[in-house]
């Protein structure tokens, strides 16, 4: 598999790894969660007075500061134009809102909702802080919230919140690259929870020949802490021009 499937499998996938349980999978939303809010973190120890010298050693790459990237997003004109072809009961019509013309996802609405889902977790909750609600349930300790032999979702890649479990991501590349064998991810810490995505040095180790799209030239990738994080779009034709996603996505800024 080319990097670029990799971190595409990972990025449509996503929202799954954040919520297991299947309640938080956006199948018909975003599923690039950057909109270039540039993670530079620079806290510049130059303490003279005068223009910033500019000694950042950050490793995000990204000089074009003045540019807006927005996100493919599915277009709408009402919630039912959001539902999947094959929705699960978190994801009817109610489960959506059509805002300015782009499908955004509400979650789940109810903890019923969460017992159709899920029969066999009779302890199953809708956690409303979650943004979106998702299904989880209760816990005293992250180890409760652990899936055995899952080595993304053992204990430490928990948090119990409020007595309900909150996926809290991965915690190192090794642990990346122990449930993805055969690759070189990186635990990406830019995105919240952290996920798994392709590593790199600079942003051209995150392209790929056998994909010319311009949505995944080297100007839409940044590389920030060894993890390849895409820019987003500039326009509703790199999105249809993607073959990621369908005719009726868009650009949203």
């Amino acid at each position: 598999m080319s990097r670029h499937s990799i971190f595409i499998a990972l990025m449509m996938g996503a929202a799954w790894a954040v919520s297991p349980l299947g309640c938080g999978d956006d199948d018909s939303g975003s599923t690039d969660s950057d909109t270039d809010t540039d993670s530079d973190s620079d806290t510049d120890s130059d303490t003279d007075s005068d223009t910033d010298s500019d000694t950042d050693s950050d490793t995000d790459s990204d000089t074009d500061t003045d540019t807006d990237w927005g996100t493919c997003i599915k277009a709408c004109d009402a919630p039912a134009d959001c539902v999947p072809a094959e929705p699960d009961v978190t994801h009817d019509e109610d489960n959506w809102e059509c805002v300015e013309g782009h499908c955004n996802l509400l979650g789940c609405l109810t903890t019923a909702e969460c017992l159709l889902l899920h029969p066999e977790m009779p302890l199953i909750e809708c956690n409303a802080a979650a943004d979106p609600p998702e299904c989880t349930l209760p816990c005293s300790a992250p180890a409760d919230c652990e899936i055995p032999e899952t080595v993304l979702y053992s204990a430490d890649n928990w948090a119990c919140e409020s007595e309900l479990c909150v996926y809290a991501g991965c915690t190192s590349n090794e642990e990346c690259q122990e449930a993805y064998p055969a690759t070189e991810l990186a635990c990406a810490q830019y995105v919240d929870p952290p996920v798994c995505f392709p590593g790199c040095v600079e942003p051209i180790d995150c392209t790929d020949d056998a994909v010319p799209a311009v949505l995944f030239n080297e100007a839409h990738w940044l590389c920030t802490d060894g993890a390849c994080e895409h820019k987003g779009c500039l326009s509703t034709q790199e999105c249809l021009d993607s073959d990621v996603y369908g005719a009726e996505f868009i650009c949203v800024f």
